[in-house]
């Protein structure tokens, strides 16, 4: 299954919601959920890809969700995580490992 542009785009947004919530317990896709506005079954299946590229971890059970792996991920991890790209995107992906999802997430523009 190829993600769209429009489910990069959710993709590093919940990754930003996540890396703002987080606070070493798990995070449920109910409130990423809640604060995305996406819906459940839409962020199962960016979270899988999330997994997959170990983004996140999962853990299961009573207070269970997803883990951070890594502190404030790059737009780059997070596309290259759910997307296939070509590799002449890859100057594209480059240029955007040194942007943190935190960034996106104030809203700001990033600059060099």
């Amino acid at each position: 299954m190829e993600f769209g542009m429009k489910r990069v785009v959710a993709s590093v947004q919940v990754v930003a919601i996540l890396n703002r919530i987080y606070n070493g317990r798990p995070v449920s896709i109910a409130s990423v959920s809640k604060e995305s506005k996406l819906s459940v079954s839409y962020l199962e299946q960016i979270f899988s890809k999330l997994r997959t590229s170990e983004i996140v971890t999962s853990q299961r059970g009573p207070g269970g969700g997803y883990h951070l792996n890594k502190v404030n991920p790059s737009v780059a991890d997070v596309v290259r995580a759910v997307t296939n790209t070509p590799d002449s995107f890859e100057p594209v992906l480059n240029a955007l490992e040194w942007v943190p999802v935190a960034q996106l997430a104030q809203g700001k523009s990033p600059t060099p």
